[in-house]
């Protein structure tokens, strides 16, 4: 075995990460990736790059191993603490604001590459604060990361003092639990917030559901520009109207399409916001009361966002408002309804 990774294995090497996980490295980082795998080749007692690259592809276990070994980096929490801010002081306030409006009383975020967890936990204690005297608000919050090992870990919820060094003693006190000297694991009720899940985000198709915030930090800086132009896109569609796209500090977006972000400085950051589009929506009009509970119902339900609107009353008898939905979610919006055998009266375009 070789101390050396040569043109050849680099090359394989190479090809390999790109197709198997878009992971893109450039020939300046093989001492980097000798530094990285030379020592796991070593750990799983292989002679060649080669062996090591057919049992990545079979084994659970070494295939975890080996992404940890090339995309794990320190983390901790409220790693650059102004995205933080930003999300306390200005994201969730204008939410809770917007939600209160159409009694939608929810918030979903995603927390794309988060490792051990200590972002997606950063993200509940931000919400739990802002939020902690509005109990009947639903928080949900979503970490995934490529990295079964990373995922087992956050499942954990067990961190180093050095992992939780930005952590006000009032918080430590408040979310965590001492489990000796220098760790310590996150009480129940935030970790019940968070559902964690393995996911390389090249796979298609992602899940069917949308977010008001994702954070995506520091995840993108190992693919290639083509790559980080169509996640971007896909982020994009997986934002809810006005939602918020968070990436690290010093990347920048990589996708310009029609329905392009619109850029915010907000405290000396810059954040992306999914642009409000043409106010497009949908009026549903039911001829009874009973059908019109029963189609809100399934939009609580599957968690779309929607708004009651006064009308002027077909007959005596039929609803006194309509339900408005937002134009982007009509194929499925009229799927549930078509499942459900609920007819609306009347459908129409409206713009508001």
């Amino acid at each position: 075995m070789s101390d050396r990774i040569s043109g050849r294995d680099y090359i394989q090497l190479r090809d390999f990460l790109s197709r198997e996980f878009g992971l893109f490295f450039e020939p300046s980082k093989v001492t980097f990736l000798e530094n990285r795998l030379l020592p796991l080749l070593a750990e799983m007692r292989l002679e060649s790059l080669n062996d090591m690259i057919s049992c990545v592809r079979t084994d659970f276990f070494w295939r975890g191993r080996f992404l940890d070994a090339l995309t794990t980096n320190e983390t901790w929490f409220f790693r650059h603490p102004r995205h933080f801010d930003i999300l306390r002081e200005d994201i969730l306030p204008a939410l809770v604001r917007e939600r209160a409006k159409s009694r939608r009383r929810e918030i979903e975020i995603w927390s794309a590459g988060c490792s051990i967890g200590a972002e997606a936990c950063s993200i509940a204690i931000t919400m739990h604060e802002v939020l902690q005297d509005a109990p009947d608000w639903s928080l949900r919050i979503i970490g995934s990361d490529v990295s079964p090992q990373a995922i087992t870990r956050a499942h954990e919820g067990i961190y180093t003092g050095s992992e939780v060094r930005l952590l006000s003693g009032l918080l430590l006190n408040r979310y965590f639990m001492p489990v000796d000297d220098n760790n310590y694991k996150i009480k129940p009720e935030l970790q019940n917030l968070i559902t964690y899940e393995i996911r390389n985000l090249l796979e298609e198709p992602w899940p069917d559901r949308e977010f008001d915030v994702i954070f995506c930090r520091n995840t993108m800086i190992y693919f290639k520009d083509e790559t980080k132009a169509k996640l971007t896109e896909r982020f994009y569609k997986a934002l809810r109207t006005g939602g918020i796209f968070i990436p690290g500090a010093t990347e920048t977006i990589h996708w310009v399409g029609n329905n392009e972000f619109e850029r915010e400085f907000i405290r000396g950051e810059y954040i992306y916001r999914k642009r409000m589009g043409n106010n497009e929506y949908i009026l549903y009009q039911f001829v009874t009361s009973s059908d019109l509970l029963r189609a809100l119902n399934i939009l609580v339900k599957e968690h779309f966002e929607y708004r009651l609107q006064t009308i002027t009353q077909m007959s005596h008898t039929s609803p006194k408002k309509a339900l408005i939905v937002p134009i982007r979610f009509i194929d499925r919006v009229e799927r549930l309804f078509s499942d459900a055998l609920l007819k609306p009266l009347l459908r129409e375009n409206v713009s508001q």
